[in-house]
């Protein structure tokens, strides 16, 4: 009977303890490999969120480039000109385009 009264034996506290011990590490891998929700799956999100928000700056200051791009098309004729020019090969009325061909290698 006292045996009861002093609590749990040596061998019941060490297999209490294992158990404790496997309960805890059970619970750090699910934490880290749950699937959908751990936190290997959480810094892959926060890498692609980095990703994709230096793909978005990028496409930012592109989308502001083709603006200036557009304003200048419109407002500026001699720019506009030129690039019709250069783009498209556009000549003005009587206008003549003349074309050699490089000159062969001597022999």
């Amino acid at each position: 009977m006292q045996r009861h009264q002093q609590g749990l034996t040596r061998g019941e506290r060490r297999l209490l303890w294992r158990l404790l011990v496997f309960a805890l590490a059970a619970a750090i891998l699910w934490f880290l490999f749950a699937p959908g929700r751990g936190i290997l799956r959480y810094q892959r999100l926060q890498k692609q969120i980095e990703v994709l928000s230096q793909e978005n700056k990028g496409l930012q200051e592109h989308n502001a480039a083709l603006r200036k791009e557009i304003e200048r098309l419109q407002s500026d004729e001699a720019y506009l000109e030129h690039m019709a020019r250069q783009k498209y090969g556009l000549l003005k009325e009587n206008e003549t385009v003349y074309e050699f061909e490089p000159s062969g290698k001597k022999k």
